[in-house]
């Protein structure tokens, strides 16, 4: 008998003790939803897309919803017994009192609540410093075009060798250094050859997603779409776009919530026509050119004041275009002679004369370098690069086994 009697009053209490433990209950409960509460501030300071919290501040926020949600059911239910049969709830009372302890203890995180977020998408590109005044000024531009929440859409143009995807790649690493308001930053290179199957492949691959070759051609654009949605807020780059691009087709949508679509382009149509923000990227002025030309061409050069005059006439052939004056330049770098920049610069403007559009201007500045290698070795190896694929970038070791393999390398300090 006195084992039951023993029993019971563990497992029974008067209504009025009860109710002192619940108003216990309800005051410790309180400190925890306090605790909460302080905690989801500090995850929405730590928190920006390249972080995610912690499994462990994750669980414990499921768990303080959880006993809440039983707290709760308990109440309702010692509300609903009698004044009598009330005194058996004892026993789940002082379980969740206990729960609730353990869980405020639990709750004091002392450390950071967030770890680094792998699904992170972007990758530094390579690349190299900005000259002149007027590219700084672009990229200033288009950096404020991407923090300003009403533009999605920007759209970077001008001439070849002009330096747009030197500028969009810097654009590009500083948001991957420096902003905490996009989730994925994806950087395709588009290229002339491009078509839709290709594009859409190389967007699902940024994303370490595969696409079926296979896939129903009216169902892969749905597929890029839910991909890029999925992500969150994004920056999608596309260098070096040829044409007009309808983004239904591909799959690309129309950027909102913050999203930005970022092209660079040679026609301002395109940008017209994908109803972007223009960036126009200028020539250089003329003290800039002629600053970079000296840089590429080295001071054992521009040190001789009887080429200054003839270096000047060549540096102005380049048109201010980076590409061609990085190239021109390099060449020369070296020749002190002055007779082989006098052939230079007739060779410069006899060619240039029967040259009218801004692209073949481009490229007879590099047939001009090409032809002052000094030897056949060194110019079938510089064609070789024309056997990789266009923007591919090209290590030394795979170009010189590349021209071992074609014979064009004979030994190897030939070169």
């Amino acid at each position: 008998m006195d084992f039951f009697l023993t029993k019971f009053d563990e497992s029974w209490d008067t209504p009025t003790n009860l109710d002192e433990k619940m108003k216990d209950l309800k005051r410790k409960q309180a400190e925890l939803n306090a605790l909460k509460g302080d905690t989801k501030s500090r995850t929405t300071a730590e928190l920006h897309p390249r972080k995610k919290l912690k499994k462990e501040v994750e669980l414990w926020l499921e768990n303080v919803e959880r006993i809440n949600g039983e707290i709760e059911d308990l109440e309702q239910k010692i509300g609903e017994n009698s004044f009598a049969s009330r005194g058996f709830l004892k026993g789940n009372v002082l379980k969740k009192i206990q729960e609730v302890d353990e869980l405020y203890q639990r709750g004091k995180f002392h450390n950071s609540l967030v770890v680094d977020n792998p699904g992170w998408i972007g990758q530094a590109l390579s690349t190299t410093t900005l000259f002149g005044d007027a590219a700084k000024t672009c990229m200033e531009k288009i950096w404020a075009f991407l923090m300003d929440d009403d533009i999605q859409k920007i759209g970077v143009w001008g001439t070849e060798g002009i330096g747009k995807t030197t500028i969009v790649k810097l654009v590009h690493n500083q948001l991957l250094k420096e902003t905490e308001r996009f989730d994925i930053v994806i950087w395709i290179t588009v290229s002339k050859e491009m078509n839709i199957i290709k594009l859409q492949n190389r967007i699902a691959r940024a994303m370490k997603v595969s696409l079926d070759e296979d896939e129903d051609e009216t169902i892969r654009p749905g597929m890029i779409y839910e991909m890029l949605v999925r992500k969150g807020k994004y920056v999608l780059i596309l260098d070096d776009l040829w044409d007009k691009l309808s983004l239904e087709e591909v799959g690309i949508p129309e950027p909102s919530n913050g999203s930005k679509l970022l092209v660079t382009t040679r026609l301002l149509d395109v940008c017209q026509y994908l109803d972007c923000r223009e960036v126009r990227v200028p020539t250089l002025s003329n003290p800039d050119a002629w600053s970079l030309f000296l840089k590429k061409v080295g001071e054992d050069v521009s040190n001789h004041p009887n080429l200054l005059p003839i270096m000047e006439s060549v540096a102005t052939e380049c048109d201010g275009l980076p590409l061609a004056i990085v190239t021109i330049a390099s060449s020369m770098s070296g020749v002190r002679d002055v007779h082989a920049w006098r052939d230079a610069l007739h060779e410069l403007k006899r060619n240039g004369e029967t040259v009218k559009k801004m692209e073949e201007k481009v490229f007879q500045k590099l047939q001009f370098s090409y032809d002052r290698l000094r030897d056949e070795e060194l110019k079938n190896c510089f064609l070789c690069c024309a056997l990789l694929p266009e923007d591919w970038e090209i290590e030394t070791d795979e170009l010189i086994h590349l021209c071992i393999a074609e014979g064009h390398i004979k030994e190897m300090d030939s070169m």
